[in-house]
């Protein structure tokens, strides 16, 4: 075997090399002739194999140094991976912190943007309340306006006047309703669509205003209803924050992708600005984070909800019981656009039921291609203390 010495190599390392392979090269003679010729030395055998028994014996006593290096290096090695990994968390979180913080932004930043141009309401002369002693509560169901709209239909007209013709319409029922009830209280429950929205092309065609002006528009609207009601008796007005026609989907985002950003919490929380120096108004708005708004009428577990992401009506007043874990009597719903209440069970002194408010906006070209329609109506469901909902009064505004 022919010996080189490696470039950058010293001269201790060559010589330990070498050294080293003395089993193979034959005796130390034949190592310090090697050695010799490419350092150019004249030195014996026993001076390079004295050398190596030197380098030999440093080696072995600081060979647990050597070997705890390594396994510090190692240990460094993990270390910075933990890190890395641990970093990788911190920025996915605060991604995903930071997509929420966007979000709630954005909706803070439209809401003062609407509120610069909402007005208050001033507060109606309040009539003395009746002192009504019946066991008896009425809910009212609003869903579905989907107000910007305008389109004509085989049996129904719409436009945002005509959704203003309505209100009034609709106001003037239910103070007929409450002096013949002789109400001293009546909750008002809106379940979503306040809008006609943007969430099809098609709803370019049949918007007659701009979703903002709209969202405005529909505040005041709803606001001015419950303040004049408020004249004869105390409001209590819930407000599901979740719908469909309400989302906002920017850049080609899908139904309840960004379900967050949704304009019925704009709605809600103006129509509660709005009424807010008005002591017989008690708005009631849904958990930023649920589908739902619970209503308080007497003991009954009463949820209230669009109903856009159930998948099967039946089932949903079960499901719904599951997912809260907690026995749930009444659902209400809207979307449907069709009224309907189905018995779902029978407890010990009530049945529960589904109960799917009709639309206010009525039937409409679509529903027509499905020869599926209704009058635009609102219904009105009396609840008693001791045998739940046991009366319906529907209210039909064309």
């Amino acid at each position: 075997m022919e010996y080189k010495r490696y470039e950058n190599e010293s001269e201790e390392e060559l010589i330990y090399r070498v050294c080293k392979d003395k089993e193979l090269i034959g005796n130390w003679e034949q190592v310090a002739k090697i050695l010799n010729k490419i350092l150019n030395y004249k030195y014996t055998s026993s001076k390079y194999r004295k050398q190596y028994q030197s380098f030999q014996k440093i080696f072995e006593a600081n060979q647990s140094k050597f070997t705890d290096s390594n396994k510090q290096l190692e240990e460094i090695k993990e270390q910075i991976e933990t890190l890395r990994k641990e970093r990788i968390k911190n920025q996915t979180i605060n991604i995903e912190r930071n997509r929420v913080d966007r979000s709630e932004s954005r909706q803070e930043l439209y809401y003062e943007n609407v509120g610069s141009i909402c007005n208050s309401i001033p507060l109606p002369i309040f009539k003395e309340l009746n002192i009504n002693n019946s066991k008896e509560k009425y809910v009212v169901a609003l869903a579905d306006v989907h107000y910007g709209a305008k389109f004509k239909s085989e049996n129904n007209e719409y436009s945002p006047l005509i959704a203003k013709e309505r209100f009034n319409e609709l106001r003037n029922n239910l103070i007929n309703f409450i002096n013949e009830k002789e109400l001293n209280e009546l909750s008002i429950v809106s379940l979503g669509d306040m809008l006609q929205g943007i969430i099809h092309i098609s709803d370019l065609k049949i918007n007659d205003s701009s979703i903002v002006r709209a969202t405005v528009e529909i505040s005041h609207l709803i606001a001015t209803m419950i303040n004049d009601l408020s004249e004869y008796c105390n409001i209590n007005y819930y407000h599901a924050l979740s719908a469909n026609h309400t989302q906002i989907r920017p850049l080609g985002t899908k139904s309840s992708e960004l379900a967050d950003e949704d304009l019925e919490y704009v709605i809600g929380n103006y129509i509660k600005d709005l009424c807010s120096k008005n002591e017989r108004v008690n708005v009631i708005l849904a958990d930023n984070n649920k589908q739902y708004v619970k209503v308080n009428i007497f003991d009954y577990e009463i949820l209230a909800m669009h109903g856009h992401q159930i998948k099967n009506i039946e089932n949903s007043l079960k499901d719904i019981s599951m997912l809260k874990h907690k026995f749930v009597d009444y659902l209400l719903l809207g979307h449907y656009h069709n009224g309907k209440e189905i018995s779902v069970q029978e407890s010990t002194y009530i049945d529960t039921e589904i109960l799917i408010s009709p639309s206010f906006i009525g039937s409409d070209p679509y529903s027509d291609s499905l020869m599926k329609g209704n009058k635009s109506a609102v219904k009105i469901y009396g609840f008693s203390e001791d045998k739940g909902h046991n009366e319906t009064y529907k209210i039909i505004l064309n």
